[in-house]
């Protein structure tokens, strides 16, 4: 759904900070793709759980340079139940 807006990985990223915060949200990530009605949409629930992995690297992509480890843990977890509104708000 937003595979447009990645870019690549920023040099020099902590993939440890990363492989951290994918593990630590992956309840909430797959929390929120079951909440969303994927017949709505005509495909799978692990079709939704693909757009939630790819709102994750974006945004992490875009703070993981800029912010301390616990504040980048925020904006992933506000950013991935805010896209979930949005993906239901484009469904009914």
């Amino acid at each position: 759904m937003e595979e447009h807006r990645l870019t690549p990985m920023k040099n020099g990223y902590d993939q440890k900070l990363f492989n951290d915060l994918y593990k630590k949200t992956e309840g909430l990530r797959r929390a929120l793709a079951y909440q969303i009605d994927a017949r709505r949409f005509g495909v799978d629930s692990d079709e939704i759980l693909s757009w939630f992995d790819v709102k994750f690297i974006y945004v992490f992509n875009k703070y993981c340079d800029q912010m301390e480890p616990e504040l980048v843990k925020g904006h992933v977890i506000n950013a991935l139940k805010t896209f979930k509104y949005r993906i239901m708000r484009e469904a009914y």
